[in-house]
C-alpha cells in the first residue's frame, strides 16, 4: 500500500506533463502567415485553378498554363517564411507603418536565422492578407542563397484566394557561377 500512493502521484505527474497547456495558450506574436498559406494550399488543391506559370534559370525561361500543380510544393517557401514559433518570439523587430501593415525585420543579433524580413499587408474589410513579401537568406560554407517571395491575394469567386505569386533569387556554390531563378504564377 505504501507503494501505491507514490506510484499514483508519479502517474499523475506523467499524464499532466503530456499536455503542455502553456504552449497551447500562448498568443501569436507575429501575423499567422503559415495558417493562411496552409489554408490556401488546401483550397487550391481542391479547386485546381488554371495557372499561367513562368519558370526560369539564369536567362532561360519556360512558360506554360497548367491546372495540375502540387500546391504544397509550389508554396513551400511561403511556409518556410513562418516566423511565428516560440523560439523566434524576440528575434524580430516589429513595425506598423500603418494599421493594415505588419512589418518584421530580423534583429542584428540573430544572423543565423533564414527569414530576414517579412511584410504582410492586410485588406481593410476582410482582414485577409492582400500582399505577403519575405526575404530568406542562407549563408554557409556549402552555398549561399537569397530568395525573395511575393504572394498577392484577393477576392475571387466569392472567396479570398491567391492571385499571383513570384519567387526570385539566386544560389551560389563555391567555385561555381551564381544561378539565378524565377518562378512566377498567375492564378486564373
Amino acid at each position: 500500500m505504501r507503494f501505491v500512493y507514490p506510484l499514483l502521484f508519479l502517474l499523475t505527474l506523467v499524464i499532466s506533463s503530456c499536455t503542455d497547456s502553456t504552449q497551447q495558450t500562448q498568443p501569436t506574436v507575429y501575423y499567422d502567415v503559415l495558417g493562411f498559406v496552409k489554408q490556401q494550399i488546401t483550397d487550391l488543391s481542391t479547386q485546381k485553378p488554371l495557372v499561367k506559370k513562368v519558370v526560369g534559370i539564369n536567362e532561360t525561361r519556360n512558360q506554360q498554363a497548367i491546372r495540375d500543380i502540387n500546391w504544397s510544393h509550389e508554396l513551400e517557401l511561403f511556409t518556410q517564411a513562418d516566423i511565428n514559433k516560440p523560439a523566434l518570439r524576440s528575434s524580430y523587430q516589429i513595425a506598423r507603418p500603418d494599421s493594415m501593415t505588419f512589418q518584421y525585420t530580423l534583429k542584428n543579433s540573430e544572423e543565423r536565422l533564414t527569414v530576414r524580413s517579412l511584410k504582410v499587408q492586410i485588406d481593410s474589410v476582410t482582414h485577409q492578407p492582400r500582399r505577403i513579401e519575405a526575404v530568406l537568406q542562407t549563408n554557409n560554407p556549402l552555398y549561399s542563397s537569397v530568395r525573395n517571395l511575393l504572394l498577392e491575394s484577393g477576392p475571387t469567386g466569392g472567396q479570398w484566394r491567391v492571385q499571383h505569386y513570384k519567387l526570385t533569387g539566386f544560389q551560389k556554390l563555391p567555385y561555381f557561377d551564381k544561378n539565378e531563378f524565377l518562378v512566377e504564377g498567375r492564378v486564373e
